[in-house]
């Protein structure tokens, strides 16, 4: 296999690895390196282009061009004027020309293909915000991700502590006598799992900072620090009816804005293939000169400056061509209902996941509470349980129980949290009103 010198690595970025980045400036930085967003922009450009091209066809068309050389031939030519009976000629000729071009009737096809080109312009406007929008949820969800995976970190550092704290106290014991080696060795296995499930916390931590280094287009290698979202207020509860959530979603949402562009563009299509069916009359001019010289049987040359130039006006209407016009509107209509179908298709997605992230929010939140709660409650429970264990009075079982307990309560505080922010930028995304990096800049406290 040949080296693959097409391909190379993302280019470094300037990061500052003593710096912590905030969310809005971890989003900066993702659009001004991620690639979707260049290409959003060149093919909005494209289609831009293509607006000015189809507004050409109004215009006349003007051609210069030149045609100079050199003949030598021979033509018949009656024997009783020339014995040989035929002519050499020998022409030496330049003739430039200037030629106009202009379609004066069409039944509406220019017009229809300017209105289908401006549609397709605006669906690719629309394409580059929603990849702009794109990007901002990405960026966000795994930023929020990643301070999820960070504080489950912690919880699982101080999971190992509480482990190792019921340990020392299985060890005083039975070095007293208090104990058996049995509760000695199943607090060592809980420290031994207390360990492992560090490790996984320590894994998936990594894995959330290289699902934010992709989203952002960043070199795997690179070393970036993030500001926690720990202290970031969570979400309020919504206010709005889902109503009107789903009504604002379908007036916004970028996606349904293309689609319902794209199906303007093909009843401008169907316009233009109707137009292919009538006639059209056009102007045609020209004006040129012939510039040369001519001689006959090696005669002397026979020199001409002459300009000449003609104007016609053309009808051209096509009668027959094998169904290849009706066809073509066939097509044109077809297509038509396809744009129709996939816009109602995407409409029911879109109502579909704007009333998933509406529902997500609020649940997200009410999980948050009851983790909230329930880690009260275990760290109360393990600490009486601990205490009562160290002291003789309570069972090992009991204090494992609770520090298991106080673990799973403490990592399902970190996921609910970070996972409220995501709800909430979900729905912001859902609805189609994410659409800068200043949309996180501040935060309603709940």
């Amino acid at each position: 296999m040949p080296d693959n010198t097409a391909v190379e690595l993302p280019s470094p970025a300037d990061i500052d690895p003593n710096h912590a980045y905030s969310l809005v400036e971890l989003i900066d930085i993702a659009q001004r390196r991620n690639p979707a967003t260049r290409v959003a922009w060149e093919q909005a450009r494209q289609a831009a282009i293509t607006v000015g091209i189809a507004r050409a066809a109004y215009l006349p068309a003007l051609t210069a061009s030149a045609v100079a050389g050199w003949e030598h031939f021979a033509t018949p030519f009656p024997s009783n004027l020339v014995p040989q009976g035929f002519i050499i000629y020998n022409a030496q000729e330049f003739i430039p020309q200037l030629a106009v071009n202009y379609l004066l009737l069409d039944f509406g096809g220019r017009a229809a293909a300017v209105e289908a080109a401006g549609q397709i312009s605006i669906a690719g406007n629309v394409a580059f915000t929603a990849a702009h929008q794109q990007l901002i949820f990405n960026v966000a969800r795994a930023y929020f991700t990643l301070d999820g995976a960070d504080a489950a970190l912690r919880a699982a550092r101080q999971a190992l502590a509480d482990a190792k704290v019921v340990q020392q106290s299985a060890e005083a014991l039975f070095g007293r006598g208090l104990d058996t080696i049995v509760d000695v060795q199943l607090a060592r296995r809980g420290t031994a799992q207390a360990q492992y499930d560090l490790a996984q916390a320590e894994t998936a931590q990594h894995d959330a900072m290289y699902t934010l280094l992709a989203a952002m287009d960043l070199p795997p290698t690179t070393k970036l620090r993030v500001a926690g979202a720990s202290e970031r207020p969570l979400p309020p509860r919504t206010a709005r009816a889902v109503e009107n959530v789903l009504s604002d979603a379908l007036r916004q949402r970028p996606d349904l804005l293309a689609q319902v562009a794209k199906l303007r563009a093909t009843d401008a299509e169907i316009a233009a293939a109707r137009s292919a069916l009538f006639p059209k009359v056009s102007l045609s001019t020209n004006v040129q000169g012939n510039i040369g010289r001519l001689n006959v049987n090696n005669s002397a040359y026979f020199p001409i400056e002459k300009p000449q130039g003609a104007a016609l006006l053309k009808f051209e209407w096509p009668l027959y061509e094998g169904g290849l016009l009706q066809n073509k509107l066939a097509l044109a209509q077809s297509r038509r209902e396809e744009a129709a179908a996939a816009l109602k298709e995407r409409t029911d997605q879109a109502l579909r996941e704007v009333a998933l992230a509406y529902d997500q929010v609020d649940t997200g939140l009410q999980q948050y509470d009851a983790a909230i709660a329930l880690q009260n409650a275990s760290e109360t429970a393990f600490h009486s349980a601990s205490d009562s264990y160290a002291h003789g009075v309570g069972t090992l079982t009991d204090a494992t129980s609770a520090q298991t307990g106080l673990a799973s309560a403490r990592a399902a505080v970190a996921r609910a949290h970070a996972q409220s922010l995501i709800n909430a930028a979900a729905l912001a995304f859902a609805t189609g009103e994410l659409t800068s990096s200043t949309d996180f800049a501040t935060a309603t406290r709940r």
